[in-house]
């Protein structure tokens, strides 16, 4: 095993949570060490899908390169469910997410308070509005402020995208109906911004973007990290293990190589940053005779209470042509994002403009027909079809949980991550009004079709929870600012802290986590309690 020097901050994890730390500390002089899984990409080496002729046969075999093969292994409690779809690589999954940059509604902090369901968060909306603005001028934001939901946001530093022309044929029928529509932040920036160039809208976000308009932390926070001179990052490198010291604090993380050399990185502060299904996967792996049950973990909270947005969505033939292969939608509306007492469920959902980006490979081979009707049906449905999404709270219970699965095992030995993921009768309730407000919708634009509306448990992108934030001990794995409870030199910053799901992408809400929890890390530093 090879030993290294003592750093300020080991960081594991450099997605959305893990590459704004590592930013803020390194800037303050604290010397910096990121440990990522995954490989380091080059945007215009490894994201050219979009500039490729057989783009959509290269995008089969494209998502491969941001996965790594020897850690991204679960077993499923219920094996018709989906695999969780996570990411690796420097940035995390900001490489390949499609960059709608939401804030969480103010009452998704309070819904116990307010509805009687799920957990209050240990902070607000208020509490993160700084930070959330001191993100969103980072990253070059574009986005069109005064929408109704969130009337405080000041104006974005980049514009709105127009919307598309498969927004505009929906929003009729949302204007018909008295739904609002407004258009997604979103991290592609809309005007060259902080020395890249300006969105061309190819509609291929997620397969990277190789021009760097979207506002990955491969191209922000990462960089600015480096520049400091503070900061490594070693890609390639699988955490198995936190280790503690006799006194319970954290003391250094065991890792792997890419040449399979272990490593132990001793660290006076240690921030797990590795998403919603690796860091509790750590933390249960991380067991000591101070901590039997895993690192931080006297809660026996550490996995439970994982969630994922409730992702149904359906495509739909349109009369007239949308040409929607091109571009992406960007509109969207969150009417139905709080609890209304006329449903029969709790909480809400809100539904976007999905483009339905089908080019004409992936259309053609939707017809199983042959010769002339093959013909008419690419005729009518190659570019004429447009499709709406949902995003859908998933209350937290603790019966969803990620844990330790003892009977297989990864690469490097580690137990791998067992996901146990169910709607419960709120969501299924939800699914079933959610399904019925979009055939409202159809009905009223006149589609020529409704394509078969799907539900996938374990589909959503969003994974949240399993190390959730809170002020009590016993119920709770972390405080308000992400210090874990039983170690005070770890942080858990990522969605594992989240408390409830909202509806809200998390995406921002992590960044603004990260960046309120670093400046409360720099005082304590200073304070010398750390």
């Amino acid at each position: 095993m090879a030993n290294q020097n003592i750093v300020d901050a080991c960081i594991i994890g450099s997605g959305a949570g893990g590459s704004v730390v590592a930013k803020e500390l390194s800037s303050q002089g604290l010397s910096v060490v990121v440990l990522e899984a995954g490989k380091r990409f080059t945007a215009l080496k490894d994201f050219t899908v979009a500039s490729l002729k057989d783009w959509e046969r290269a995008k089969r075999d494209h998502l491969h390169k941001f996965n790594a093969p020897k850690i991204d292994k679960v077993t499923l409690s219920n094996p018709g469910n989906a695999k969780p779809h996570v990411a690796y690589g420097v940035g995390g999954g900001t490489q390949i997410y499609l960059a709608y940059l939401l804030r969480f509604l103010p009452h998704d902090f309070k819904t116990y308070t307010i509805d009687g369901v799920g957990a209050d968060w240990p902070i607000t909306y208020e509490d993160l509005v700084p930070y959330y603005r001191k993100v969103e001028l980072e990253l070059g934001v574009s986005g069109k402020s005064g929408d109704p939901w969130f009337p405080s946001v000041e104006k974005y530093p980049n514009p709105p995208f127009e919307f598309s022309y498969a927004a505009k044929i929906f929003k009729k029928s949302f204007d018909k109906m008295g739904i609002r529509l407004w258009n997604r932040p979103t991290g592609r920036i809309s005007r060259p911004f902080d020395g890249r160039p300006a969105c061309v809208k190819c509609g291929q976000c997620s397969s990277g973007c190789m021009i760097n308009a979207k506002s990955s932390t491969l191209v922000t926070y990462i960089p600015k990290a480096e520049k400091t001179g503070n900061a490594e990052i070693r890609s390639e490198c699988a955490v198995t293990q936190i280790k503690s010291d006799k006194n319970g604090k954290a003391h250094s993380v065991l890792y792997v190589d890419k040449n399979n050399t272990e490593h132990e990185l001793k660290a006076k502060l240690i921030v797990l940053s590795a998403g919603t299904i690796q860091s509790p996967r750590i933390l249960l792996n991380s067991k000591s005779s101070l901590f039997p049950d895993g690192l931080a973990n006297s809660s026996g909270l550490v996995g439970k209470y994982y969630m994922q947005h409730l992702a149904l969505s359906a495509g739909a033939v349109f009369h007239e042509r949308l040409d929607s292969f091109r571009g992406y939608g960007g509109a969207a509306t969150f009417d139905f994002s709080k609890t209304d007492s006329n449903n029969s469920y709790a909480r809400g959902y809100y539904i976007a403009i999905s483009n339905y980006r089908f080019g004409p490979v992936k259309a053609a081979l939707k017809f199983s027909g042959w010769g002339s009707g093959h013909k008419i049906y690419m005729k009518n449905n190659f570019g004429h079809t447009a499709g709406l999404s949902t995003s859908g709270e998933m209350l937290p219970d603790e019966r969803n949980r990620v844990a330790l699965d003892s009977n297989t095992v990864d690469h490097y030995g580690m137990p791998v991550p067992r996901i146990s993921l169910e709607p419960r009768k709120n969501e299924k309730l939800m699914l079933k009004a959610i399904e019925k407000k979009l055939r409202e919708i159809y009905d009223v634009a006149g589609v020529k079709k409704v394509m078969k509306m799907s539900y996938k448990t374990g589909s959503g992108a969003h994974n949240m929870g399993t190390c959730r934030m809170g002020n009590d001990s016993k119920k709770s794995v972390v405080n308000s600012y992400c210090q874990s409870h039983d170690v005070p030199n770890l942080f858990v910053i990522d969605a594992s802290c989240f408390v409830t799901s909202g509806t809200s992408n998390p995406s921002l809400t992590v960044m603004a986590i990260a960046k309120r929890s670093a400046d409360y890390i720099v005082e304590e530093i200073r304070k010398g309690h750390l």
